[in-house]
């Protein structure tokens, strides 16, 4: 008999503690204190597999706040479902560009306080994308420093064009054009803000998995037409702030092959190709024309029915 043994049967108290100490590790692990996920991350991540293993999606964390919602919430809509001209979009409104467009995914955070809703929508021609919307808007004010990445994506080097409008102390406005390649089903820039946010892993790779189970194809290019308004906030501290970003394909209609090399898909070797700078010249013309559009949907204030098809139709749309 060892000592353990003996000790087992000799010692009625000392064996309750020990069975008491196991069954309160167990049940600190299967329902942890949130205060102690909070201080201890490697304890969330353990309690977290724990609660996967029992079919809880969030085990360690809230499932709720107060009001019922949670700090993040992902959503995907039927990618059935599509949509044209103006929808509403974070409080405010959102015009599409040509063509019908479908949902791919819906991702609501708690920054800073603050609210962002991030929105995800694709266009395909047989079976092929032709643009691809990234929607980003502020439905509870943030904090300023939370933006700089959002302005540092316009000043970029690597950009195709940009431009901005002055800055008067309450608003800042940019736009851009820049090269995207996709590769491997990632989304790959120079720029690296802009790259914070095509391999952001809370709503891209989720995207991009669905597109690709729902028979998707993404071209090796794409161009983003991006645009971003920050202001400061009307309702108290802190700014508010839209982001669109509209990354369209140079391919032909039902094609994923792009013209030019890879190489000049890029700032400095753009004009190596006629064809290249043509699309990137067409889709900075397009950008300057859809601005008021995208500017009158920050206010709220397009009108209903649809957008005229001279500004709405993009490069990448074929009809």
């Amino acid at each position: 008999m060892s000592a353990f043994t003996r000790l087992w049967q000799r010692a009625p108290l000392w064996r309750t503690v020990l069975i008491t100490t196991g069954a309160c590790g167990i049940f600190s692990v299967v329902f942890p204190a949130p205060w102690l996920t909070n201080r201890l991350p490697y304890y969330q991540t353990l309690t977290d597999k724990v609660g996967h293993m029992l079919g809880r999606a969030d085990a360690g964390k809230p499932a709720a706040d107060a009001d019922g919602e949670g700090r993040r919430m992902v959503s995907q809509p039927p990618l059935d479902a599509q949509f044209e001209g103006v929808i509403p979009f974070a409080g405010r409104q959102l015009p599409l560009p040509a063509g019908k467009w479908h949902p791919v995914l819906n991702y609501q955070d708690d920054i800073s306080h603050g609210e962002i809703l991030t929105s995800i929508f694709v266009r395909s021609e047989q079976g092929v994308v032709t643009g691809f919307i990234i929607a980003q808007a502020t439905t509870q004010s943030i904090p300023s420093q939370d933006t700089q990445m959002l302005q540092d994506m316009c000043h970029s080097g690597f950009n195709f064009t940009v431009g901005d409008l002055p800055q008067d102390g309450t608003q800042t406005e940019c736009w851009l054009t820049s090269p995207i390649r996709v590769v491997n089903n990632l989304f790959i820039t120079s720029n690296q803000a802009l790259q914070g946010l095509l391999s952001s892993p809370l709503f891209i790779p989720p995207a991009l998995q669905r597109l690709g189970m729902m028979g998707f194809d993404l071209p090796p290019i794409l161009v983003d037409a991006g645009w971003t308004h920050i202001e400061k906030s009307k309702s108290g501290t802190g700014v508010d702030f839209a982001t669109i970003h509209t990354l369209l394909s140079p391919a032909q209609a039902g094609q994923r092959a792009v013209p030019g090399a890879p190489e000049d898909w890029s700032h400095a070797g753009m004009n190596n190709s006629p064809m290249v700078a043509d699309f990137v010249k067409r889709t900075d013309g397009w950008l300057k024309n859809w601005l008021p559009y995208l500017r009158k949907g920050y206010t709220s204030s397009l009108e209903a029915g649809p957008l005229p098809a001279n500004a709405a139709t993009d490069p990448g749309f074929h009809g």
